[in-house]
């Protein structure tokens, strides 16, 4: 059977097994909550999210994703741009007994099942089906939803109990917002997010094996509700595995470890071939060696000109390939426009607009991409921006909501969301309605000014990657190219989308 006929066939599994599983988990005695909270330092929303996704039905353990005895120092796997490659500078890594790959909660998922090598160590609907079939549907894996369409998977989160905005539910495709059976308590809402890739972490400071400098984070997480790596696994832990107990600290530093000494890159493309030949400094090998020592105090700062990876494909003697690449990276770097309208940029220092900017202002870290700078950005992806009356956001509906996620609506104070204006009034009272599928880090602060701001996300291995965005709405880099040339009026021209969705295939 095709992989396309058995997306048809699995569809119906996925749906009901969404209405039955929710993703995260489990029940504690309330004094036992607030204990955990005061000795881990975990954040406020967490307490609830553990209480509600252990409620949820724990699935047959199985191997989850064909974990290997090893993860090799150097391992490659075809993509389909050409081949994707990892390296862990301090040597290949055991599986057995590591707590990245043990299942340490009650339903079998691991970090590894989610976080698959072949994907970028995040996860793409290719390698969900793979592992769907592989394991019958029975792998841990598949308690949640939307993985076979676009690699989603999902979250739920308690609304702030001081929260700005009132929010109600507009659409509910799987009835995990409103089912009497399997729905959510009142209070909390759950979004469909893509799988964040866990690896490109850290910076060598020593040229050598032992990692040694974790490189600035900006945010952690889509919404930016964890404040540290050790938080993240300790949360991932309890929830996603649905734990009973925090993993030791040896176990989290182990899963911390782990991802902070994993490097991960395109490193040959079906057309231009080796990434690294010729000058150029692709793979992730070269990436393992970018030093930050001669940076005092291993200060993070950003970087204007971001990729220096294929600066030397510039001779008359590279490949048409080779030149489009370095091409791309010149346009990434260089080609300047002007940032308009995105809360959590233009409000935040810049000043709005920001003209002479480049792709390189937001994705700074240099030769990842991430933005080392801590807050989200607002772009108007899978929200009804186009409803704006402040003509900030004209061009932020070229990824609209889509259907098949909840959408939600917001009435927030008037003038309390920057950059944007739509007013309503209900009871009598005027406000401004925010409409979205997911109001990202407005989930997590309780502020009108936070919705739809999402973290930038880190650039290497796109090509294994695909669908992009924090939601998944757009299936190619194309449709991503094509997003920022309207939302910023760039004016690429054909070879230019052409140049540019060369170079990101090649991080």
């Amino acid at each position: 059977m095709t992989r396309f006929l058995a997306r048809i066939v699995v569809s119906g599994i996925l749906f009901a097994t969404a209405l039955l599983v929710v993703w995260l988990g489990f029940v504690r005695p309330a004094h036992a909550q607030i204990l955990l909270g005061q000795q881990l330092h975990l954040p406020s929303w967490f307490p609830p999210v553990w209480q509600q996704s252990r409620q949820a039905p724990m699935q047959s353990s199985t191997q989850p994703g064909q974990t290997p005895a090893t993860i090799p120092q150097f391992m490659e796997s075809d993509d389909p741009s050409g081949r994707l490659a990892s390296y862990q500078p301090a040597g290949a890594t055991a599986t057995a007994g590591n707590a990245f790959f043990s299942s340490l909660g009650t339903n079998g998922r691991t970090c590894f099942s989610c976080h698959q090598p072949q994907s970028g160590w995040a996860m793409n609907p290719g390698t969900a089906t793979d592992i769907f079939y592989a394991s019958q549907g029975n792998d841990p894996l598949f308690a949640s939803s939307q993985l076979l369409t676009k690699g989603n998977i999902r979250v739920f989160i308690p609304v702030p109990a001081n929260a700005e905005y009132q929010v109600s539910v507009l659409s509910d495709p799987y009835g995990c917002e409103n089912s009497a059976d399997y729905g959510l308590p009142s209070g909390m809402l759950s979004m469909y997010r893509r799988v964040l890739n866990a690896t490109n972490l850290t910076r060598n400071a020593q040229f050598g094996s032992n990692p040694t400098s974790i490189s600035a984070q900006g945010t952690i997480m889509w919404d930016g509700r964890e404040p540290s790596l050790q938080s993240q696994f300790i949360d991932a832990t309890l929830g996603h595995a649905q734990a009973g107990a925090p993993p030791t600290d040896d176990q989290v530093k182990q899963g911390v470890n782990f991802e902070i000494g994993l490097f991960t890159t395109q490193n040959f493309d079906n057309q231009a071939g080796r990434l690294s030949a010729a000058g150029a400094t692709g793979g992730p090998v070269n990436l393992s060696r970018i030093g930050v020592a001669n940076v005092p105090g291993n200060t993070f700062l950003p970087n204007p000109l971001a990729f220096h990876t294929y600066d030397a494909w510039t001779l008359p003697t590279n490949s048409a390939a080779q030149a489009s690449i370095n091409r791309g990276q010149a346009i990434f770097n260089t080609r300047t426009f002007t940032i308009t309208g995105v809360a959590g940029f233009n409000d935040a220092g810049p000043g709005n607009p920001a003209p002479n900017s480049t792709c390189s202002t937001c994705h700074n870290t240099l030769n990842v991409g991430s933005d080392v700078v801590p807050g989200g950005r607002h772009l108007g992806i899978g929200d009804y921006s186009g409803v704006d009356q402040s003509g900030n956001q004209t061009t932020a509906t070229a990824l609209p909501p889509t259907d098949d996620q909840p959408l939600f609506s917001f009435l927030c104070p008037v003038s309390s969301i920057p950059f944007y204006s739509n007013p309503t009034t209900v009871d009598g009272v005027d406000y401004d309605e925010f409409e979205t599928t997911d109001p990202g880090m407005g989930l997590i602060t309780g502020k009108c000014a936070d919705l739809g701001k999402f973290k930038v996300p880190r650039l290497n291995g796109l090509a294994a990657r695909a669908p992009y965005f924090h939601n998944g709405n757009a299936d190619t880099l194309r449709q991503v190219v094509d997003f920022y040339d309207a939302r910023f009026n760039i004016g690429l021209s054909e070879q230019d989308k052409q140049d540019l969705i060369n170079f990101l295939n090649s991080l």
